[in-house]
């Protein structure tokens, strides 16, 4: 090819739909900060007068007032107990900087924030469009998802942390590279443990300076918020964790309404096994999770990093004790799942399966058992239904994955020819071994 011809070349792909700007940058900029402004407003409104708005939030405002009182956070484990770890004292404490008649609307803003960060980030990295043009899609995507996914708007109702953690997720394995990669999973894993799962996922992959630096600082936010709120730390470590109190909070029947953990749906029709035993409830979570380990594990080696981070935050939603609708703000990543695989992928239809499955607000149908007997027959079948319809569709995504991405099925060639290029590779990072 001459240089002409190469210039001719990178011309028409400059000047692909795709690439043309739709606006200058700073039109772009302007219009999302707008969206943001505006929809925050519309949503904290419209919550703001529903019984129950923004109770979690408020509730952990509350926490830390009984702190400055009692000076241990988890001295009342009742409805609205402080159930994160002393990590999570230290990185929700600036709650309390916020007037609580304006932490619901900074809340709404932060959420709807993150959600466009995260589809931006996505976008930029499967599609390749300007700068302008990703930011208008990912606006777009932050107004229908709270639209569309309960779970996403439970983030805003609530006043929940599932959508910031996806954002550090996605921004630790997507974007950041070098010496402090590592340290947002990390971070993530001291507010809420379950994002632990990505450590071991960096260990699977042998990935270990990741892994250790998300290691360190877990241990390090955790150490400072030991020596400021040494009480509280104490409690959580003796009680919480190791005398399982927090477990116990989760325990009772009336969660399994509502968990869609894959525990909790051996206490649902059909089923009606009783509660597992905390060995039983352990080793069936395993397994889930290590089939899901392997999943995600197969489709980095496919240079299928954002279904592998799907993967990730799928397994540690079910997998947990409990899996409130919130868990999965993650839901919105699934749009994108075909530009990375294709749609001949079984794992990208399944999980446009799941988003279809959970646009229906099934929490609104997953009735107490107590008063379960009294239903008619019809809408008994429907409370049953939705009590695990979320469970199984996010099961199948983790099983499909697994099938199409099992390392059996992998060339030991092209595994050979990813650890040869993989290490000089921009888009790549550590390269596997199996």
């Amino acid at each position: 090819m001459t240089l002409a011809e190469h210039h001719e070349v990178d011309h028409d792909a400059d000047s692909s739909p795709l690439h043309r700007s739709l606006m200058p940058m700073w039109a772009a900029v302007a219009v999302a900060i707008a969206a943001v402004v505006i929809e925050s407003t519309i949503y904290f409104m419209i919550v703001h007068h529903q019984s129950g708005a923004f109770s979690d939030l408020i509730g952990r405002a509350l926490n830390f007032e009984g702190l400055k009182t009692t000076g241990n956070i988890y001295s009342n484990f009742a409805l609205e107990a402080f159930t994160y770890p002393p990590g999570g004292i230290l990185l929700l404490c600036p709650v309390v900087l916020i007037p609580l008649k304006y932490l619901g609307a900074v809340w709404t803003v932060g959420v709807l924030g993150a959600l466009a960060a995260t589809s931006f980030v996505v976008i930029r990295r499967l599609m390749s469009p300007s700068d302008s043009n990703a930011l208008l899609m990912a606006t777009a995507v932050m107004i229908v998802s709270p639209i569309a996914f309960s779970a996403v708007y439970d983030n805003i109702f609530w006043g929940q942390i599932g959508a910031a953690l996806t954002l550090a997720i996605v921004l630790d394995f997507l974007v950041v590279r070098g010496q402090m990669q590592g340290v947002l999973v990390g971070l993530a894993t001291s507010l809420k443990i379950y994002p632990g799962i990505f450590i071991i996922i960096w260990l699977t992959r042998r990935q270990y300076r990741q892994a250790l630096t998300a290691i360190a600082t877990v241990i390090v936010t955790t150490l400072v918020a030991t020596a400021l709120w040494y009480h509280s730390s104490i409690s959580f470590f003796k009680e919480e964790l190791i005398g399982s109190q927090e477990l116990g909070h989760f325990s009772t029947y009336t969660t399994a309404q509502t968990s869609s953990s894959v525990v909790d749906i051996f206490l649902r029709p059909p089923y009606f096994l009783g509660h597992l035993s905390s060995s039983e409830s352990m080793a069936v979570a395993a397994v889930v999770a290590v089939i899901g380990l392997i999943a995600s594990f197969g489709a980095w080696s496919r240079s299928c990093e954002l279904t592998a981070v799907v993967i990730g935050l799928d397994i540690s939603a079910i997998c947990s004790p409990i899996s409130w609708n919130h868990y999965f703000a993650f839901l919105p990543l699934l749009l994108f799942l075909p530009l990375e695989l294709g749609w001949r992928s079984w794992t990208a239809r399944v999980s446009y399966l799941a988003l279809v499955v959970n646009m229906f607000p099934w929490h609104r149908w997953r009735l107490a058992g107590a008063i379960q007997i009294l239903l008619p027959k019809s809408q008994l079948y429907l409370s049953y239904v939705a009590q695990n319809a979320t469970t199984i569709s996010m099961l199948l995504i983790v099983l499909a994955a697994a099938y199409e991405f099992w390392p059996a099925n992998l060339s030991l060639k092209f595994l050979r020819h990813r650890r040869a290029q993989g290490s000089g590779a921009q888009d790549t990072v550590e390269t596997p071994s199996i």
